[in-house]
């Protein structure tokens, strides 16, 4: 015999789980208690059922089908591997021939090519990467990119060529490189990923205005549509914004506007919906939050579909390419091992999300180019969720989830609402230009930073569990002699020429035949500087500030550098010490909270088993030499002991005294005791580590 509740309507047993919840909270507030609110505006319910999203109402379809929300394939990668990219940025020709080698041989598919600054400003300068770059992939000339590829078979793997606003210019080295070793453009597969707008938001600057940029673009987008079907000649990055902070609405918003941009740029030429679609693809950075990465990958499928067939495209127009690369601002410099889980989660929530090709970093990346054991992990952490979870083999394993599918729609209602205000102010280059994407990513950056800092948003291994004796991250130093000497070659066997690149000036000065121009200059062994300059119009380059990198774990990291530096200088490490009183078990649970809050400072907390006496506390605290002191215990012994305790850890020399716990109504009379700062859940506790560490000269 079933249970009665079993046969009631979903209202029902929602109101009967709710009733019983209410017990639970005795008179608090149901929504302060168990409702989040995201930085999206999106509020997350304890509980999802099918009358949060009756599958009756489904707008998200079959896999398969239009709006491609479940995703493009009606039954998955059956039989398939994933498309799993793996990474390059190693300035070093010789690294990063052996690094392709290797991922060759563990079945990548396609390969990611991240050129330095140089390669994306347009500049052939012989200099080290310190000068351009901290590490990226050079390409000077079409020789130097095409030794870089001699071991590649590009005739069965994809190439994606990232090279910022200079995408045209690195386009025809490519393809000249790949004729000269006897393959046709209809052979190569890839991306050409030229994206105008999404270099300025990362670097800053075009070497060229956004018009010369816009005529490039179609140019390529041009061609490519008629020699080349197998490659993609744009991508929209929203990873610049990404990494700059903002939420997974702005994300999709900028993305939106930013392809609706290029879609008119290339209507605007005389190119068709379907041939425009064709010459498009999209790249994501997905974090760490698990369900709202999986609900923006499909979000994100759902309205690039509905901009599409409101531009006339047909279902197969609407189709959306999707490249997820795993979080940079989600990693960190301290304890990085625990990156690997970082990624795997991430890894996981593009697999789950639909991404057509993945890419997941090095654990050790923000160090520098990842050594072999870092990207060897990284991407058997892809061929785990690939070969033995079989995630890829599903099609939309989130599908039908009541939490996910309401997420899903609940972003993708506000990414198109922002989508709608950025095109009615006029567009994604108004906004990127006008200092509107900035101002709007900084002000989520600095309510996610508040979250970070009073540790409702947790940091494994740096807000939380932070170890202040761990070793450092051990890399051998990058030859920059060997990489300038590499440089100098490539440069050397290039034309010395300056009309060489002649040709090229007259295809932009005429607008038309520049791509076939630039590839027949790069083969005359023009360098890059030269190919840059031949496309550039007179009208200076586009410039605006740069959309920085913004770490969640930058706030903590930027204490424990200060203390390491601190104990570089004076040989001690800084330290608090915990004037622990009444039994264990009376200050263990307060003690255990403040260790952890000084150590994700950097702070040594110099523990003992608890004082019955204040005399005794202070001359423990003298003995310690410790500069600061907290005192932990219970809230009931607080009125009568802080004001004992704290007068004489100053007269020892405490310079600032911490107490564990809220004030309440004691404050005054536990300042007037002594008491400088105190730490307690939701505190603000970067500001509370400052503060000490100023105080104590470890900060200036």
């Amino acid at each position: 015999m079933s249970k009665p509740t079993e046969t009631m309507p979903d209202d029902a047993k929602y109101a009967a789980w709710r009733a019983e919840v209410d017990k639970v909270l005795k008179g608090a507030d149901f929504d302060k208690r168990l409702v989040a609110r995201t930085l999206e505006g999106i509020d997350v319910q304890p509980l999802y059922t099918a009358r949060d999203w009756p599958a009756e109402q489904d707008p998200g379809g079959f896999p398969g089908g239009p709006p491609y929300r479940r995703g493009a394939l009606p039954i998955g990668r059956y039989g398939e591997g994933r498309d799993m990219r793996p990474r390059y940025d190693n300035p070093d020709a010789d690294k990063l021939r052996a690094e392709i080698a290797e991922d060759l041989a563990r079945g990548a598919k396609s390969l990611w090519f991240a050129f330095d600054l140089g390669v994306r400003c347009g500049r052939s300068n012989i200099e080290p990467p310190e000068g351009t770059d901290p590490f990226g992939v050079p390409c000077l000339t079409a020789a130097q990119l095409g030794a870089l590829l001699a071991d590649v078979p590009l005739e069965r793997i994809a190439v994606s060529l990232d090279a910022g606003s200079n995408a045209l210019a690195v386009a025809a080295c490519f393809v000249h490189a790949a004729g000269a070793r006897g393959l046709a453009a209809t052979q190569l597969t890839g991306w050409l990923n030229a994206d105008p707008l999404g270099a300025l938001a990362r670097d800053g600057a075009l070497p060229y205005s956004l018009d010369c940029a816009r005529a490039q673009l179609v140019a390529l987008a041009t061609w490519t549509a008629q020699h080349a079907p197998g490659l993609r000649a744009a991508t929209v990055s929203a990873v610049p914004y990404h990494d700059a902070g903002a939420h997974a609405a702005q994300e999709l918003a900028y993305a939106l506007a930013t392809g609706v941009s290029y879609l008119r740029w290339l209507g605007d030429s005389g190119l068709d919906v379907k041939t425009a679609c064709s010459q498009l693809a999209f790249s994501f950075s997905v974090g760490t939050d698990f369900f709202m990465e999986i609900a923006k990958l499909r979000a994100m499928r759902q309205c690039w579909s509905n901009v599409v067939a409101e531009c006339g495209g047909s279902a197969a127009d609407q189709i959306c390419v999707l490249h997820a690369t795993t979080s940079t601002r989600t990693k960190t410099e301290r304890d990085p091992w625990v990156n690997l889980l970082r990624e795997t989660t991430e890894a996981f929530s593009a697999s789950v999300g639909g991404a057509d090709a993945v890419t997941t970093g090095g654990f050790d990346r923000l160090f520098g180019p990842s050594e072999g054991f870092a990207r060897r992990i990284a991407g058997n952490a892809q061929v785990i969720l690939d070969e033995e979870a079989h995630v890829g083999q599903v099609a939309d394993p989130a599908g039908g989830a009541w939490y996910v599918e309401t997420l899903t729609d609940e972003l993708a209602k506000r990414a198109w609402a922002l989508f709608q205000r950025i095109e009615a102010d006029g567009g994604m280059p108004s906004a990127l230009t006008s200092g509107r994407i900035a101002s709007e990513i900084a002000e989520v950056a600095q309510a996610r930073g508040r979250e970070v800092a009073k540790r409702k948003q947790v940091i494994t291994g740096v807000s939380e569990y932070a170890n202040v004796t761990e070793d450092a991250v051990a890399r051998p130093v990058a030859d920059t002699r060997a990489i300038a000497a590499q440089r100098r070659a490539a440069l050397s066997a290039a034309s010395p020429d300056e009309a060489v690149a002649k040709p090229l000036m007259l295809a932009r000065a005429a607008g038309h035949g520049m791509v076939e121009a630039a590839i027949q200059v790069a083969g005359r062994g023009a360098n890059l500087g030269q190919l840059s300059c031949a496309l550039a119009d007179p009208e200076p380059g586009a410039k605006i500030a740069a959309l920085p990198l913004r770490r969640h774990a930058q706030a903590y990291e930027r204490l424990r550098d200060a203390c390491d530096a601190y104990q570089r200088r004076t040989g001690k490490r800084p330290s608090i010490f915990l004037c622990n009183f009444g039994t264990i078990p009376e200050h263990k649970a307060r003690a255990q909270f403040a260790t952890g809050c000084f150590n994700a400072g950097g702070l040594v907390a110099i523990e003992n088993d608890g004082f019955t006496s204040a005399q005794a506390a202070a001359q423990a605290f003298a003995d310690s030499g410790a500069e600061l002191a907290v005192i932990c215990g219970t809230d009931a012994a607080y009125a009568l002991s802080v004001v004992e305790y704290a007068p004489l850890l100053v007269a020892r020399g405490a310079k600032r005294v911490v107490l564990a716990g809220r004030p309440a109504e004691h404050e005054a009379s536990y300042r007037g005791a002594g008491v400088t700062d105190f730490v307690f859940t939701g505190c603000n506790i970067v500001d509370s580590l400052s503060a000490l560490l100023t105080a104590t000269g470890v900060l200036p």
